[in-house]
């Protein structure tokens, strides 16, 4: 192995241990655990008994090593996949290889800010990878990160078009991201195909809502409202549509019924704070305000409102404490969305 092998061995191996395995030790999940023995356990069984075996037999392979990271990590053995990993970058391995394995590895959980260029650069280096590219694609989904999760659902599709799957996936991303017309593009022939796909039609549903198209999304909201008539977004989407065409006492009955399944829902809870400001109800927005704040102390857009209730109510100073509490909690989201856009 040539010097130049040497180095990129250990640059790898010390980007894992800062960001990969450290990370590992403090904030990794519990490993699943198959519930059953099947046909697909039984194959990587297998795999992981001959890939320690090439290890064994080899034990300064980098690449026999790259093997076994790949086998325990879909075994979802990820304490050992870090461990092997780590030699592998120190025995030697093609830098984008085992920038690939770490960024898998990395996906499984919240992985720290350092690592994000990890990301960036294994899907610039492998944009045919489809396996990688949906894992990712489900990392930034779970992180909130809606907006580049759908991009790489782009390329996905563009991988493989008619993986409908794919298709929902990224409807729920951009309905997420606010691009409600784009996912009522991606969501409604999932719907057309599988008309007893609840989420599909709940998520188009809230797209078109999203999109002001009230009279479409409003047939849709039944269809789930009948077929799940416990599940509380369907009765706040339909208090949403009143909302939307000003029939207050019909969104009021809506409300109070999903109130009555759960009244401490944040969901049912902001829709009855909108409906207490539409009607001018300052007293009743408040005390609904405040029970939202209890649950979630750092809503900012309902520190806004309050302190405007309070204004109008002539509690000046209530006011002045929750219009800086939202000025600050604006300010750390400015702060946020600038560091995730440098990221990029």
């Amino acid at each position: 192995m040539n010097a130049n092998s040497k180095w990129v061995g250990v640059s790898v191996a010390i980007l894992l241990a800062l960001a990969g395995i450290l990370w590992f030790v403090f904030t990794s999940p519990e490993t699943p655990q198959p519930t059953a023995v099947d046909p697909v356990t039984n194959k990587f069984a297998d795999e992981e008994k001959d890939a320690r075996e090439a290890y064994f037999q080899h034990p300064k392979d980098g690449l026999a090593a790259l093997r076994l990271v790949r086998v325990l990590r879909k075994r979802e053995k990820y304490a050992a996949a870090h461990e092997v990993l780590a030699q592998a970058a120190k025995l030697g391995v093609p830098e984008n290889e085992g920038r690939k394995e770490a960024v898998l590895l990395l996906s499984v959980g919240d992985w720290p800010p350092q690592a994000e260029g990890m990301f960036q650069r294994v899907v610039k280096d492998f944009p045919d990878d489809s396996e990688l590219l949906h894992t990712i694609a489900k990392a930034y989904s779970r992180k909130g990160r809606d907006t580049e999760a759908a991009k790489l659902f782009d390329q996905l599709l563009t991988i493989d078009p008619k993986r409908m799957d794919w298709r929902y996936q990224r409807g729920v991303s951009r309905m997420r991201a606010a691009y409600y017309t784009e996912a009522i593009e991606d969501l409604t022939p999932v719907v057309q195909q599988e008309p007893d796909n609840f989420a599909a039609r709940l998520y188009l549903a809230n797209s078109l809502l999203g999109d002001a198209r009230i009279s479409e999304a409003e047939p849709h909201l039944r269809i789930c409202h009948h077929a799940q008539p416990d599940h509380l977004e369907p009765i706040v989407s339909l208090a949403k549509c009143a909302l939307e065409t000003n029939d207050w006492d019909r969104a009021e009955h809506l409300l109070k019924l999903a109130a009555q399944r759960d009244g401490r829902s944040l969901l049912v809870l902001q829709e009855q704070l909108t409906l207490a400001l539409r009607r001018q109800q300052t007293e009743d927005a408040i005390t609904v305000a405040k029970k939202i704040l209890v649950l979630d102390p750092n809503h900012r857009t309902t520190h806004l409102q309050l302190s405007q209730c309070l204004l109008a109510a002539g509690k000046a100073e209530e006011s002045r404490i929750h219009e800086k509490r939202y000025q600050e909690l604006d300010r750390l989201e400015e702060q946020r969305l600038l560091q995730q856009r440098g990221m990029r």
